[in-house]
């Protein structure tokens, strides 16, 4: 296994319409044949991600809100993790207190 450290204030967010992203690492990067990415997000806005055939795991850092997975309204806060299965609909529907900041991470 590849060890390695970098500092993650180099990597610039990307602006979205709703807020940025800022991918970390993936599969490539660390030299895996395993489908994943890894970054850091911000909502400011509500995000209609829609689905996706891998899954997702996103872990609330700081921020308040309502999250939609599949047709269940998730009320979420401070160190709340959402965990969304391959091919569901999603959405952070609502920011109650925000920004909403986030990691996140795909896989299969």
């Amino acid at each position: 296994m590849k060890v390695f450290g970098f500092d993650s204030e180099k990597i610039p967010l990307e602006s979205r319409d709703w807020g940025a992203l800022k991918l970390l690492f993936d599969s490539k990067s660390v030299g895996s044949k395993s489908k994943f990415t890894f970054g850091h997000i911000v909502y400011d806005k509500p995000h209609y991600s829609g689905l996706h055939d891998d899954h997702e795991i996103i872990y609330i850092l700081k921020g308040e809100g309502v999250a939609l997975i599949g047709k269940q309204e998730i009320n979420f806060g401070n160190n709340y993790l959402l965990v969304i299965p391959a091919g569901t609909k999603h959405s952070i529907s609502r920011i109650e207190a925000g920004p909403v900041e986030a990691i996140f991470a795909h896989f299969t």
